[in-house]
């Protein structure tokens, strides 16, 4: 008897026959996935943390080698602890995620209630001339064009405003220390400011700032 012979059809689905889908391996190559975005996730803001404190005790390249460094051991860590990556588009993500939440990290460590890196800010510094408080200085602007208007023998007072991102601890003026009334800082006694005005400011974690402003020395 002659054998049948097969229609194109048929001949397509055995050319192209579609492999059977392995549940098994599919459910460790997730596995697999899972665990390894959860490892990224820990480490990168253990590195986070480890940065932050780098930077505050030696520097901010210190820092960002350590996590550099292990970004690229990144993947002999993961399969050794057999959590890696199968596909190429999941490593890119792993590595994305590893350094957003390791930047976010490490700007979380370097910032309070962990770490005060920044100084006190000299937000305004204003002189009483007997009518009304004339601004001199403010922050980002600098020196104020009043500075030359100001008939500097009539002024009675000066105040200043300090900020910072924890707690303002000292502030001196002229050498004097000032105490805070009204969100402003003044002298506790009448101090000269012909000739300069010299205003130091210190944070709760001995971060200090220093203004100097010089004024004429007559009217």
């Amino acid at each position: 008897m002659a054998k049948r012979r097969k229609t194109p059809e048929e001949e397509e689905k055995e050319l192209f026959k579609e492999p059977e889908f392995d549940v098994v391996e599919f459910l460790k190559s997730e596995l697999k996935k899972a665990k390894g975005i959860i490892v990224v996730f820990l480490l990168a803001i253990f590195i986070g943390f480890i940065s932050g404190y780098i930077q505050v005790l030696v520097s901010t390249a210190l820092a960002a080698i350590v996590g550099f460094a292990t970004l690229f051991a990144l993947k002999p860590l993961l399969h050794r602890l057999n959590a890696e990556f199968q596909k190429r588009n999941d490593w890119v993500y792993a590595i994305i995620t590893f350094l957003l939440i390791w930047f976010l990290a490490w700007t979380v460590a370097i910032n309070p209630p962990f770490n005060d890196v920044s100084p006190p800010q000299i937000r305004s510094v204003e002189v009483y001339n007997g009518t009304a408080w004339i601004t001199i200085y403010s922050f980002p602007q600098e020196i104020s064009k009043n500075i030359k208007s100001i008939k500097w023998d009539e002024v009675e007072d000066i105040r200043v405003k300090v900020t910072d991102n924890v707690e303002v601890t000292d502030v001196t003026i002229n050498g004097k220390t000032a105490v805070i009334k009204n969100g402003y800082y003044e002298p506790e006694e009448n101090i000269q400011i012909l000739g300069k005005i010299e205003i130091q400011a210190w944070d709760k974690a001995g971060h200090k700032t220093t203004l100097k402003i010089t004024v004429p020395t007559g009217t």
